[in-house]
């Protein structure tokens, strides 16, 4: 089943580079997403760009807090975990804590339980 969801988030850094200050220059993004719960544990598996990895750290961790407010907002249960594919290659953004599973699993099992869009405006 997809469903959308939308919730807006101004003032904060988009991970193109652009600062955003107010409602006037909002951009909307939507994710696909799997939201599953895996042994017990929700999470929020967002796919983004590979531009993402393309950003500073400080960026990154602006882009990763913008996703987790609007997926909270959405009332998204979960860890929120990012995931892309840089080149055939999948890399993952998350807490530290969530490594050793993201290491378990690759794009075809994400995108096999992809359920939803998440919109996001920053």
């Amino acid at each position: 089943m997809n469903s959308s969801f939308a919730v807006t988030l101004t003032g904060l850094f988009c991970a193109a580079g652009l600062a955003l200050s107010g409602p006037s220059e909002a951009a909307t993004r939507t994710y696909k997403i799997a939201h599953v719960n895996h042994q017990g544990s929700n999470m929020v598996l967002v796919s983004i760009s590979p531009q993402f990895f393309r950003g500073s750290s400080a960026d990154q961790n602006r882009w990763y807090t913008g996703i987790q407010q609007c997926a909270r907002s959405a009332n998204l249960a979960g860890q929120t975990l990012l995931v892309t594919n840089d080149n055939g290659r999948y890399r993952y953004y998350g807490p530290n804590a969530w490594h050793n599973f993201m290491n378990t699993i690759d794009l075809n099992w994400f995108n096999a339980r992809i359920n939803k869009n998440l919109t996001c405006n920053f």
